[in-house]
């Protein structure tokens, strides 16, 4: 991040300076961790369900914050910028702070793939100065961080952006303005937190709200033609399966634990399993291919690819070979990973939890899943959760069922076999992260 004044500061969130003081005059950080201990920084304490960062302004001050923002009066000699809400103020510090830099924007957001393509895109350009989202910071709070990580030597910016609810992307997009824009997958995932799934579809799209230049075209998913059609109007370069796309593969070859993909007569391979990576590979060659300006190497970078952690990564173990894709799930994620699973030659065992925020389609959509794990000849269930029942109850094979994931934790390890191939998933909230972890800890012990 540059050096900004506290006075640019103050007029961007449209605060009042509080006990000014002379010997601060700017900052070098912005951070919303009162653990920071990042010297010359300005704090913003947010207010979520169990906390308040207000309760912590003291914490930031000894950690090195210069200035601290905030929603309330504060007894203390110290400086501080008041304002009518913090969250809001740290959009507008951040929007007033991109302003300052000439970088290109590229956001990228959708139901399924968001990570993989961010980071496989990230990897492919070949430019100094190209900074990414970090980790999953990709909602109101993260893109501004990560805002903040950028500077004068930045050239690109690829941010992320994610959204469970109307309006989200409304926000982000008119923060950062995007020059160029990549929709990866516009499907079910969070249904319960919307009407219809045409409520999902007009969400994804307020991604638009702030497109600085409408001319560029949007690198959109073509084979979501309830996406395509919606779009009428808006320059767009579609890539996907249907050979009607913009891009699209001649021959696609699925392997366990990598795919190759023959696209412009050149075969390309990606160490990334089942058909999610291979839409996240077209989204980034479909966007390099469109904009040349981005100095880029594709085979260079996917030989430098990481797989996201938690996100289909497949773990040789001890006695048994562990595909961990705990991270989260939704219906597209489940059937990418049961799929991946099923192309094992091993005793193939899914480990599933719940599939969260799909309101009244939870129970059909988990209907689905059981008769993939069905179709897929998937070998044994081990179902966790109150929705995962549904799989449990449409499962045809060897079966397992645990209303608890601690409960089931006691157990699995009498379950799993020598030389099983293990599939570990659920949403994120349902911890699963932590089952992958335990049996790599168990399979890895001596």
């Amino acid at each position: 991040m540059d050096k900004i004044k506290i006075c640019f500061a103050v007029k961007s969130v449209n605060g009042v300076l509080m006990n000014g003081s002379s010997a601060v005059s700017e900052i070098s950080a912005v951070t919303t961790d009162s653990r920071s201990k990042i010297e010359n920084s300005l704090f913003v304490p947010l207010k979520g369900e169990k906390f308040d960062g207000h309760d912590f302004i003291n914490k930031a001050y000894e950690n090195g914050a210069s200035i601290v923002l905030s929603a309330k009066e504060l007894d203390s000699s110290k400086p501080y910028i008041r304002v009518d809400d913090t969250l809001f103020a740290l959009h507008r510090l951040s929007t007033e702070y991109l302003k300052t830099l000439n970088l290109r924007r590229v956001c990228i957001t959708g139901s399924t793939g968001k990570t993989t393509t961010k980071n496989l895109l990230s990897a492919c350009i070949r430019e100094e100065g190209t900074i990414a989202t970090e980790g999953n910071t990709n909602n109101l709070i993260g893109v501004p961080q990560n805002i903040f990580r950028c500077g004068r030597e930045t050239k690109n910016v690829i941010l992320e952006m994610g959204m469970n609810m109307k309006g989200e992307l409304t926000a982000l997009s008119d923060i950062v303005k995007p020059t160029h824009i990549i929709i990866t997958t516009v499907n079910n995932s969070h249904i319960g937190n919307f009407a219809s799934f045409e409520e999902i579809i007009n969400a994804k799209l307020e991604i638009l709200s702030g497109y600085s230049n409408r001319e560029t075209p949007v690198i959109v998913n073509g084979d979501d033609s309830h996406v395509t059609e919606r779009m009428k109007g808006i320059n767009i370069v579609t890539f996907g399966m249907n050979g009607k796309n913009d891009f699209h593969p001649e021959d696609i070859t699925l392997m366990k634990e990598k795919s190759e993909i023959k696209i412009n007569s050149k075969t390309y391979s990606i160490g990334i399993p089942g058909m999610g990576g291979v839409y996240s590979f077209l989204a980034v060659f479909a966007f390099l291919k469109t904009f040349a300006e981005f100095k880029s190497d594709i085979e260079k970078g996917l030989s430098e690819f990481v797989r996201p952690q938690s996100r289909l990564n497949i773990i040789p173990l001890r006695d048994i070979t562990l595909i961990d894709d705990s991270y989260n799930a939704s219906p597209a994620s489940m059937q990418n990973a049961i799929d991946v699973l099923s192309r094992f030659s091993a005793r193939r065992v899914a480990l599933l939890s719940d599939m969260l925020e799909l309101g009244d389609e939870s129970k059909f959509l988990h209907e689905r899943v059981g008769e993939e794990l069905n179709k897929k000849s998937i070998d044994v269930l081990v179902a966790v959760g109150k929705e995962a029942k549904t799989y449990y109850d449409i499962f045809i094979g060897e079966k397992y069922y645990f209303e608890e994931r601690k409960e089931m934790e006691k157990k699995i390890f009498s379950i799993l076999q020598s030389r099983d191939a293990v599939l570990v998933k659920g949403s994120h909230s349902t911890m699963m992260n932590e089952t992958a972890k335990l049996i790599k800890e168990n399979y890895n012990a001596l």
